[in-house]
């Protein structure tokens, strides 16, 4: 019971400090956070294809769709003025599974006269937009403005 709410870490690395040993700690289970994001998340797991490069395209997609998830908290982060690392260890923002809902349930529908319609962009969606500096009003957008966001989007280096 002495130890209730604390961990030990023990090392052979007698020459590091406790922060280098600790960031180390951290490190590793930003590791397998990643891993649990790419099996559960991702749906990297269980695979239900057998032809080798069938496998390799799909743990490919899985590794693109990681980094972009990576990517995506990282700039919300920055956009909050917040570090990704913290006194607890490492700071991830926005949840994988927040993150993938506020892109699944951002949805369009075409409409005539070249109009698309976008369904309300949630909370989460909003601050994601914010961190990439997209402030363009997306209520009733023609496919020419998505065209037009896209290609200043391209343009300014973020991606």
């Amino acid at each position: 019971m002495a130890l209730l709410g604390y961990y030990t870490i023990m090392t052979s690395e007698t020459d590091k400090s406790d922060r280098e040993i600790i960031d180390k700690y951290h490190g590793l289970s930003r590791i397998e956070d990643s891993f649990r994001i790419t099996k559960n998340d991702l749906e990297g797991r269980p695979v239900y294809v057998s032809n080798p490069d069938h496998i390799n395209a799909h743990f490919l997609v899985c590794f693109i769709a990681l980094t972009m998830i990576r990517f995506i908290q990282y700039r919300v982060l920055q956009h909050q003025g917040k570090s990704t690392m913290n006194e607890d260890g490492w700071e991830s923002g926005l949840s994988a599974a927040r993150i993938k809902k506020a892109l699944n349930d951002f949805q369009t529908d075409f409409l005539p006269g070249g109009y698309v319609r976008l369904t309300k962009p949630s909370d989460d969606l909003k601050l994601i937009l914010d961190a990439f500096s997209i402030t363009d009003d997306l209520r009733m957008p023609t496919i020419s403005n998505l065209h037009k966001l896209k290609y200043s989007f391209d343009r300014s280096g973020i991606a």
